[in-house]
């Protein structure tokens, strides 16, 4: 399992596209590479799904939890942060104003792994939001487990 953090593809068009455009917004400003590169010498072993989620789960688990989204923002600037939405709709609410998509599929916010929505509002710290810690502990339970 390969988990991209930058999109590798667009399926939507700018007129007319599939779903009636309903993410031309959101899609509208995704670049895609320009640059090819030869991924059979890369070791992408990290992104093997054992690796890749002991990884994330260090990285989730040990961001700093805040109580709002504003605060989620400012202290996006200084390390990554952990926001807990407490309900779809808190969700949606919250991924409304950092511009995300907002929606859900199968009861999961799009975008979602394992229940974190990832968000870099300074570019390089990372501000998630994810359910509350003991949902996530669930979610990442054979991680722990092991």
């Amino acid at each position: 399992m390969l988990r991209p953090e930058i999109s590798r593809t667009y399926h939507f068009g700018v007129k007319g596209g599939a779903s009636a455009n309903q993410f031309g917004g959101h899609l509208s400003t995704i670049y895609l590479n320009e640059k090819a590169v030869d991924w059979s010498t890369l070791d992408l072993s990290y992104l093997e799904a054992d690796t890749f989620d002991r990884q994330y789960w260090d990285v989730v688990s040990s961001a700093k939890t805040v109580d709002s989204l504003e605060e989620g923002i400012e202290e996006s600037n200084y390390g990554n942060v952990r926001f807990e939405y407490s309900s779809f709709s808190n969700f949606q609410m919250n991924a409304r104003l950092l511009k995300l998509m907002d929606d859900e599929k199968a009861g999961i916010p799009r975008t979602a792994y394992k229940g974190v929505v990832e968000a870099r509002p300074h570019g390089k710290h990372l501000l998630l939001l994810t359910p509350p810690m003991e949902k996530l502990k669930e979610n990442f339970a054979y991680i722990m487990d092991n």
